[in-house]
């Protein structure tokens, strides 16, 4: 755990060594399963860990701005975009627009 001042030291600039793509299913928290704090993980979290234009501008801007020199794109047991993915597209269709749209 951080102090007060490593943590103020936090808001002019962050210095992390390694990016990670990962789900944003709440019982998969990154910074826990590596055992990491504040600062120490670049990490972007999307629904299937999932590459699109967001999550890929945003691993650009860890490399080159951050010079990170590892990316991990970490999956996890029981995924449910994963398991929404593999349905058949007519109950894909049923879905919300753009989560529709994201799985077809």
């Amino acid at each position: 755990e951080k102090s007060a001042f490593e943590r103020r030291s936090l808001i002019l600039s962050q210095y992390p060594s390694v990016a990670i793509l990962g789900c944003s299913d709440s019982r998969v928290p990154v910074e826990i399963v590596f055992d990491q704090g504040l600062g120490d993980l670049f990490v972007i979290r999307v629904a299937g860990n999932a590459l699109g234009v967001s999550t890929n501008a945003s691993l650009q801007y860890a490399i080159h701005h951050l010079k990170v020199k590892v990316v991990v794109v970490m999956g996890h047991e029981g995924c449910g975009a994963i398991k929404a993915a593999q349905l058949d597209e007519e109950t894909i269709k049923k879905e919300p627009a753009d989560l529709a749209k994201a799985l077809l």
